[in-house]
């Protein structure tokens, strides 16, 4: 199915804020878009629930489109009783930025400690790495907490700024840069690749993606084949 195909169906693009902040300047008009929080994906159950919610408010569009992998299964489960999803067959945002699992696994193979960031992730806040665990800041005092994230992340080596040429990067490169210094972590910034994010606003929605028929629900096997490699 290619954009030729779908150009005159009412198109319903639920996405992940990480994955909307690349492509938001390239989502076709005509497109109904709900970006959802990134902060979902800490919770499998709970980003579940919340793709089925406003998959079941969808029903009247003629195809949904997810902007998300499997996400640690967060995916498995969903299903839609009347029309088609359509979904990247990919384990998740990280695999989807890099334009697959293999670069991503290239890159976890060269340094498994690797703490991932875009303008996405890193968001508005000033201290991003502490500020995001918000479950733990409001457990503890500052210091505390502060300790348990370090604790949390002391077998990463290092922070990777993907840059995918989708927005000027100067001020989030640096953004992470200092979030590295903070932790003592090395800096690299990485080239990605917008091979998989075109594929998904441009309908190209080959052997790539999961064309799910309206009542079909999504298992972790329609990933496997592709996720276990």
């Amino acid at each position: 199915m290619d954009i030729k195909d779908i150009k005159h169906r009412r198109i319903k693009f639920i996405v992940c804020d990480v994955i909307y902040d690349e492509l938001k300047n390239k989502i076709p008009e005509s497109w109904k878009v709900v970006n959802l929080e990134k902060r979902l994906h800490e919770h499998s159950d709970l980003l579940r629930e919340k793709l089925q919610d406003e998959i079941n408010k969808s029903q009247d569009y003629d195809i949904i489109v997810l902007g998300y992998g499997l996400c640690g299964n967060g995916i498995a489960g969903l299903v839609s009783s009347k029309v088609p999803l359509v979904i990247p067959r990919i384990d998740d945002c990280i695999s989807l930025l890099l334009g697959s699992v293999e670069e991503r696994k290239k890159q976890l193979k060269t340094e498994p400690g690797t703490y991932f960031l875009t303008r996405g992730y890193l968001g508005e806040a000033e201290d991003f790495i502490v500020s995001g665990f918000s479950e733990i800041r409001d457990k503890y005092d500052k210091e505390t907490w502060q300790w348990i994230v370090k604790e949390m992340l002391k077998n990463y080596r290092r922070i990777v700024f993907i840059n995918n040429g989708n927005y000027n990067p100067s001020e989030w490169r640096k953004k992470a840069k200092r979030e590295a210094t903070k932790l003592g972590l090395r800096f690299e910034e990485l080239k990605g690749s917008n091979k998989f994010l075109d594929k998904i606003v441009n309908g190209n929605w080959n052997g790539q993606f999961i064309l799910a028929k309206p009542g079909v629900k999504i298992t972790f096997d329609m990933f496997h084949n592709l996720v276990s490699k």
